[in-house]
């Protein structure tokens, strides 16, 4: 009997937040009793691109009446963000939320796991194991290989059958590294397409800019360009005014929903661009570690002792997937048409 109902549980968890997924959250898990605390150590954090995560766990933070805290530096630096890890085990979290942009955070991460801190690994991974994320519980995000081809798949159907393409990312990145070989695998199946550059924009807006200018100004036999870091759309949408290059004299698509890339679409200047569901990884990720937590994914009977046997419920990737932005359905992506879900639980 215990089964079943811890069973209808999570279906019902589930269920409430499929259907009401744009809405106020309703606080299931209400009072905190145990005072749990998250921590999202990250870089990037006040980067555009992840507006849509703090939305998502500030959305997790009242549903689950759970405190979240958001550690780590606002620009790119993954050093520091490993350090953010460090001084979150200090605080003795029930959880960690963090990414993989390059190995930094390993070290610490595996200290985190060590002492029982249950970690989630979201956007990005390096490798495919759980050694290669330190031993996270799993990692909920993009397979990035396969949203590259995704993105490549969307130019096709755009474009058709033949073009010549200019890419543009910031090279070095774990995700847009692999978003790229994912547009090559793609696009060996229609000879017809030729990449016939790679840009790097660093994932920068200013130099994102300047690299949407090589592209204009460098490549005058490119028909098409793809952008695979939440800047690049930004980036080639601006040169493209300042050098006055007409809306739609290029096929583009790119990746994640800044308010420029937006405009951008309804603008004529992109034709579409690829997001991954990041409210939902953050999300999810909350969802694993409380039910963690309380005892369910822990305790599924896999084994008669999960813990002496090293194993434990929970998967060990959870993939989303991404979905397209164009002219049809920019309008319900603007920020003024989000919620705003405000709380104290969450400090961004």
């Amino acid at each position: 009997m215990k089964k079943v109902l811890a069973i209808a549980a999570v279906t019902m968890v589930i269920a409430a937040f499929c259907t009401a997924a744009l809405a106020e959250p309703q606080a299931v898990f209400k009072n905190n009793p145990e005072g749990r605390t998250y921590y999202l150590c990250s870089s990037h954090n006040a980067h555009a691109y992840f507006a849509e995560s703090h939305l998502g766990l500030r959305y997790a933070a009242e549903y689950f009446g759970v405190n979240i805290v958001a550690l780590g530096p606002d620009g790119w630096d993954t050093a520091e963000q490993a350090r953010a890890v460090e001084q979150a085990i200090a605080k003795s979290p029930a959880g960690i939320i963090t990414r993989f942009w390059d190995a930094s955070p390993l070290a610490a991460v595996r200290r985190a796991t060590e002492a029982g801190i249950p970690v989630v690994a979201t956007e990005t991974r390096i490798g495919s194991s759980a050694a290669d994320i330190g031993g996270a519980l799993t990692y909920i995000g993009l397979d990035n290989k396969q949203s590259g081809r995704d993105t490549a798949a969307e130019l096709v159907r755009i474009a058709g059958d033949t073009g010549k393409v200019v890419c543009m990312g910031n090279w070095g990145a774990s995700n847009t590294d692999s978003k790229l070989a994912g547009v090559k695998e793609y696009l060996a199946d229609y000879p017809g397409w030729e990449i016939i550059a790679e840009v790097d924009d660093k994932a920068d807006a200013t130099a994102a800019i300047e690299a949407g200018k090589t592209v204009v100004n460098n490549y005058p036999a490119a028909t098409a360009v793809i952008g695979l870091d939440s800047s690049s759309g930004t980036g080639l949408g601006k040169a493209m005014e300042e050098l006055n290059k007409p809306a739609g004299s290029y096929k583009v698509v790119v990746n994640d929903r800044e308010p420029s890339v937006l405009q951008y679409i309804e603008d004529g200047y992109i034709d579409a661009t690829m997001c991954n569901k990041t409210a939902g990884d953050e999300y999810m990720a909350i969802l694993v570690m409380e039910d963690y937590n309380n005892g369910g994914l822990k305790n599924v009977p896999l084994s008669s002792n999960n813990a002496a046997a090293g194993v434990h419920g929970v998967p060990e990737n959870m993939y989303n997937t991404v979905f397209a932005i164009n002219r049809d359905n920019v309008k319900y992506f603007f920020a003024d048409e989000m919620p705003n879900i405000k709380t104290d639980l969450y400090n961004k």
